[in-house]
C-alpha cells in the first residue's frame, strides 16, 4: 500500500508541482504571452494536456526504468551502403530505458545500428560523461558504412552531445544531431529542485552550462526540438538557441504541447527526428567539416 501511495504521489505530484513552477517562472520572465502564442493562442487547454501527458509519461518511466539495468545487446552492424549508427543519450536521472519506443521507431525507419549511451547521474563528473560519449562515437564511427555517426540527446543528453562533439578527435564524424527538450541556456528548476552536483550544474550560471559556453560549435545539420509547455526547463528561454548556435547551422523547432519526458514517447517527435536523421545519414565523413 505504501508503494502505491508513493507511486501516486510521483505520478500526480510531480506534474502539478512542475507546472505550478512553470507558470511562476514564465510569468516572472514575462514569457507567458510567448507561450500562449506558441500554443496557437491558447494556454489553459495545452497546459491541461501537458499535465496529463506528464503524468502518464512519468508512470511509463517508472514501469520501464528497470529495463535500463539489463545488459545491452551488441549493436546490429549496418552493411555497406547502409545507414550510419545512431547513438541515443538520455537525460538527468534517467537511463537507457528512456529510448525503448524511440529506438523501435528508428529501426522501423531502417536504422539497424542503434546504440544507447548511458551514464550515472550521481557520483560521476560531467567531464567524464562527455569523455565517455566521445569514445562511444569513435567506436561507432569505426563500424559505420559512411564513417559518420548520428546523435540524439534528450534534456541533459543534448548538452552532453554539444560538449562531446567539440572534441577534435570527432572532427568530420558527426552527420547529424537532434536534441529534445535540451536546456541550451539552462533551467531555473535545476537551482530549485535538482539533487546532486550534475543536476545543479544545469542552472543558467551552473558549471555544466559553463563547460558548453566558449566551445567551438559543431556545424549543422543539427535540430533542436522543444515543447512550449516544457515544465522541466524553466523559463521557456532556457530551451532556445542563441545567435551563435543558429549561425553554426543549428535549427530550432517548436513541437506541439508536450511534457518534458513525454517528448521521448511521442510519435510525431520521433517522426520529425527520423526525417532529419535520414537527411543527415547521406553525409560522408569529412576531415574538413569543422572550420
Amino acid at each position: 500500500m505504501s508503494f502505491l501511495i508513493l507511486l501516486a504521489a510521483l505520478v500526480l505530484g510531480v506534474p502539478l508541482l512542475s507546472y505550478a513552477l512553470f507558470l511562476r517562472e514564465n510569468a516572472r520572465a514575462g514569457l507567458l504571452p510567448r507561450v500562449r502564442e506558441l500554443c496557437g493562442g491558447r494556454l489553459f487547454a495545452p497546459l491541461a494536456r501537458a499535465v496529463f501527458n506528464s503524468a502518464w509519461s512519468i508512470a511509463l518511466v517508472i514501469v520501464a526504468y528497470p529495463l535500463g539495468w539489463l545488459p545491452q545487446r551488441c549493436p546490429q552492424r549496418s552493411g555497406p551502403g547502409g545507414l550510419p549508427p545512431v547513438i541515443l543519450i538520455h537525460g538527468l536521472y534517467h537511463n537507457a530505458s528512456a529510448w525503448f519506443l524511440f529506438r523501435r521507431r528508428l529501426r522501423q525507419a531502417g536504422f539497424k545500428d542503434v546504440r544507447t549511451y548511458a551514464y550515472a547521474s550521481f557520483f560521476r563528473s560531467f567531464e567524464s560523461i562527455v569523455a565517455g560519449l566521445a569514445l562511444a562515437v569513435q567506436d561507432a564511427a569505426k563500424a559505420s558504412p559512411t564513417g559518420t555517426v548520428l546523435l540524439v540527446g534528450h534534456s541533459l543528453g543534448g548538452i552532453v552531445v554539444r560538449t562531446a562533439v567539440a572534441n577534435e578527435a570527432l572532427r568530420g564524424r558527426i552527420a547529424g544531431i537532434v536534441t529534445l527538450g535540451t536546456p541550451h541556456q539552462g533551467s531555473n528548476l535545476a537551482g530549485l529542485l535538482a539533487v546532486g552536483r550534475l543536476g545543479r550544474g544545469l542552472r543558467a550560471n551552473g558549471e555544466v552550462l559553463a563547460c558548453v559556453r566558449g566551445l567551438p560549435m559543431c556545424p549543422g545539420p543539427a535540430l533542436s526540438l522543444y515543447s512550449p509547455v516544457d515544465s522541466m526547463v524553466l523559463p521557456l528561454s532556457g530551451l532556445l538557441l542563441d545567435e551563435r548556435e543558429q549561425g553554426a547551422g543549428w535549427t530550432e523547432e517548436c513541437v506541439h504541447a508536450l511534457s518534458h519526458v513525454g517528448m521521448l514517447y511521442d510519435r510525431r517527435v520521433a517522426e520529425r527526428s527520423v526525417e532529419f536523421l535520414l537527411r543527415g545519414a547521406s553525409r560522408p565523413a569529412s576531415p574538413e567539416a569543422w572550420p
